[in-house]
């Protein structure tokens, strides 16, 4: 396992996130298996059987990030329910090495500003805890709740659209010094290691 995959977990006022373990498959599937909640996703399907499929493949991938990289998405789980609300984090992208922010969230626990708060917890994690210079995020332009969430997290839209995941995304990125100087606090690990990782 590389340095930095210490499995951190950071809470929030409302959030825990922490990596997936084998007792979230369940709820994860439930999750990805509800109607429309992966339209936005390059791994969208309507199929049951597929959803199924396709959350099982995730949750591994996430999972093996962890091991891989020393970092991925994280679990986010509800401090006061202790329930499964989506995914949430960093991912290590293989083509150019450069790292993105991704969430998803239970349409049961929408409206709630649960990405912001976990997203905000995420880019304070990437730039302190792994030294990360740039963190990007990639968006269809239609999913307009997920661009409002990348806006009031102040990242900026890139030149664009791009192609990314085989769709014409919007691209938005943050650099390290932009988010220090917004005046974002260092994350607060609730467990673990805060050795620093490799940069991209």
């Amino acid at each position: 396992m590389r340095e930095g995959a210490d499995m951190a977990r950071i809470e929030t006022d409302r959030l825990l996130l922490r990596p997936f373990e084998e007792r979230d498959r369940p709820a994860y599937r439930a999750i990805r298996g509800k109607p429309g909640v992966t339209r936005f996703l390059p791994s969208h399907t309507e199929d049951p059987a597929e959803a199924v499929r396709r959350a099982d493949v995730t949750l591994s991938a996430f999972r093996e990030a962890w091991k891989q990289d020393g970092y991925g998405p994280w679990a986010v789980v509800e401090r006061a329910s202790g329930r499964l609300a989506g995914h949430l984090g960093l991912r290590r992208l293989p083509d150019g090495g450069e790292t993105e922010l991704l969430f998803l969230i239970d349409p049961a626990a929408q409206g709630r500003g649960y990405a912001t708060e976990g997203g905000r917890a995420a880019l304070a994690w990437g730039f302190d805890r792994l030294a990360l210079l740039e963190i990007a995020a990639f968006v269809l332009p239609e999913n307009a709740a997920s661009v409002a969430v990348l806006e009031r997290l102040g990242m900026k839209r890139g030149a664009g659209p791009v192609r990314a995941f085989g769709l014409e995304v919007l691209r938005y990125e943050m650099e390290a010094g932009d988010f220090q100087r917004a005046g974002n606090a260092p994350a607060a690990p609730s467990g673990g290691s805060s050795r620093r990782g490799r940069e991209p």
